[in-house]
């Protein structure tokens, strides 16, 4: 006899995980895309089926998207901080300030100094 079984929802696996054998009952709540354990001590846990919300990510527009992360940023809620934002943000500014400096002045020694002779040869010269 064939036993077809079926695949186990991912909100499942995650109780198992959590809970492992202090879970007594689980149940998908289908509308909301969630699995209910109640465990022993009679307390309930959910979680997703899903890994991310996909139905909350196609509802909003990506102005809305930048204006929740504009949000999480003045609030400071993002992964990573503040603080190490800006100082992120200084340093790339200070970056692409030396390397301008440093571009000019390599630009400002070739006009100051190149020989326009030597630097037509230099052009002309095959590379290998």
């Amino acid at each position: 006899m064939l036993l077809v079984r079926k695949a186990m929802p991912l909100g499942e696996d995650i109780l198992l995980a959590r809970h492992g054998s202090s879970i007594v009952e689980m149940t998908q709540d289908r509308k909301n895309n969630l699995t209910r354990a109640r465990l022993v001590d009679g307390s309930v846990d959910t979680a997703s089926n899903f890994l991310v919300s996909l139905n909350a990510m196609a509802a909003l527009t990506p102005a809305e998207r930048f204006g929740k992360a504009a949000d999480d940023y003045s609030a400071d809620r993002l992964p990573v901080s503040r603080k190490e934002i800006r100082f992120m943000a200084k340093l790339t500014g200070a970056w692409a300030l030396a390397s301008a400096a440093f571009i000019g002045g390599m630009g400002w020694v070739i006009v100051k100094f190149g020989d326009p002779e030597l630097m037509m040869q230099v052009m002309s010269t095959p590379m290998m």
